[in-house]
């Protein structure tokens, strides 16, 4: 295993996230829209942390061959959370001529990161950069909604996609608590364990108004 840390937190990024998304299509109200989005959306940064786990521990640096195609699916599979979450921030939070217009940002986010991870570059921050400005908006989204009605979801919901995006800086600035067994990548994974809990917490507990 090339990167223990990395790979193995990973890895339980990729359990966390799938449980989610299994436990959000079991509940009652699984036909509620918003709900199967937010599964849609934990079942792509599951599949993102997977491929994330199997490339940090078998094909890290590979620039050819498999590795290549399988970073390339991290990439994907990020460009699909970003893609979703406009569609949350628009069944939540938008007005309907903003819901219009979202639906067709959403899927040309998609294809235009899509496209750069392709065909310009495969950095990470390809990633980081798509998915901000949808997180930017559930934070936006999350935060009125707070205010308006002090609901409990909507303040997990502001307060995980803000952990979420503040998480960047442990990358950005390569902080570590460890230098073998908690390395950058991994305590950033750790910070987004928590954010992810928190956002599946903000998740609406009914069919019909987020709660």
């Amino acid at each position: 295993m090339l990167e223990p840390d990395v790979t193995l937190t990973d890895l339980v990024l990729a359990a966390q996230c799938m449980a989610f998304s299994l436990l959000l299509l079991r509940r009652a109200d699984a036909a509620s829209m918003v709900r199967r989005l937010y599964a849609l959306l934990f079942a792509a940064l599951a599949l993102a942390s997977l491929f994330g786990g199997l490339w940090h521990g078998v094909f890290s640096d590979a620039e050819t061959g498999l590795g290549q195609w399988i970073w390339f699916c991290v990439m994907v599979a990020l460009a699909v959370a970003a893609a979703v979450l406009w569609f949350i921030s628009a069944a939540l939070f938008c007005s309907e001529t903003w819901a219009r217009l979202v639906r067709m940002i959403a899927p040309a986010h998609l294809v235009l990161q899509i496209s750069v991870s392709a065909f310009v570059t495969d950095s990470f921050a390809v990633a980081t950069v798509g998915l901000l400005p949808p997180v930017i908006s559930m934070i936006a989204g999350n935060a009125s909604r707070f205010r308006r009605t002090g609901s409990r979801r909507a303040l997990y919901g502001a307060a995980g996609f803000c952990l979420a995006a503040l998480a960047g800086l442990i990358v950005a600035f390569e902080v570590s608590l460890h230098p073998s067994w908690a390395t950058t990548l991994a305590t950033y994974h750790m910070v987004q364990f928590v954010a992810f809990w928190m956002i599946f917490r903000s998740v609406p507990g009914g069919a019909a108004q987020p709660r």
